[in-house]
């Protein structure tokens, strides 16, 4: 059972969080009460004592890191302290508080309004991680495929086709990179560029506008995608 736990003191966005995460747990044909469940809390203090007493009812934690008059972060510490067996996305309004958040190794650091396909993404990376494996499944050149997401150095879109740049090879997959966006975990890839997603595992340096690989590859980093890049390799590190 995949436990899923959201904490925010704004009604309306908590409503809001719980409907995405339905939706993306529909979108796996996942079941509600069968497959994972979803416990909202809108006090620090009703959160910390249902997850007292039941260590194991949340394996996904949405927490704002101003939780009412509570620092959501000092919450995130104590759940941190009751077991390290479950994954922190925090979802805030305060951009300033991202580098004290390393502390408690959280997934991803999202700011309001929430980017609806990127929290999906996360949590659908979340669970599959929990669940299915670490491989990708794609079907290329008449085959169906399995390729450890650990082998994958970058992603390339070119040509109308998608390029998968592996350990020793490369693999041609007749797709687009927007279709296989969603299957990349974001905990490992980045997009850098309109044309490339890079594999942080993979990654020795990020310096201004490239990303040099641990095989000599060296990937483009657009500016528009430069800062936000750095910022995710930054937590990569951290984690």
């Amino acid at each position: 059972m995949y436990h899923i736990v959201i904490g925010d003191d704004d009604p309306l966005f908590l409503e809001e969080v719980e409907r995405l995460v339905s939706a993306c747990m529909d979108s796996e044909r996942l079941e509600c009460g069968k497959d994972y469940t979803i416990d909202c809390y809108s006090s620090a203090s009703s959160m910390m004592k249902a997850l007292g007493e039941d260590k194991e009812r949340c394996q996904l934690c949405l927490l704002d890191v101003e939780f009412g008059k509570d620092n959501g972060l000092q919450l995130a510490a104590a759940l941190r302290e009751q077991t390290e067996e479950f994954s922190l996305i925090y979802i805030t309004s305060h951009r300033d508080y991202v580098f004290q958040s390393f502390d408690t190794r959280p997934l991803h650091y999202l700011l309001k309004p929430v980017d609806g396909e990127k929290l999906e993404s996360l949590i659908r990376d979340d669970y599959r991680r929990r669940y299915l494996g670490e491989k990708l499944y794609l079907k290329a050149g008449g085959k169906h495929m399995a390729v450890d997401y650990q082998d994958i150095y970058a992603v390339e879109a070119a040509q109308h086709r998608v390029f998968l740049h592996l350990r020793e090879r490369t693999v041609e997959w007749g797709g687009s990179l927007s279709a296989l966006a969603p299957e990349l975990p974001v905990r490992y890839f980045c997009r850098c560029h309109n044309s490339y997603f890079v594999n942080f595992s993979h990654m020795t340096e990020m310096v201004r506008y490239e990303a040099r690989l641990e095989n000599g590859e060296i990937i483009p980093v657009s500016k528009r995608l430069y800062k936000s890049a750095i910022e995710q390799f930054i937590a990569f590190l951290k984690n």
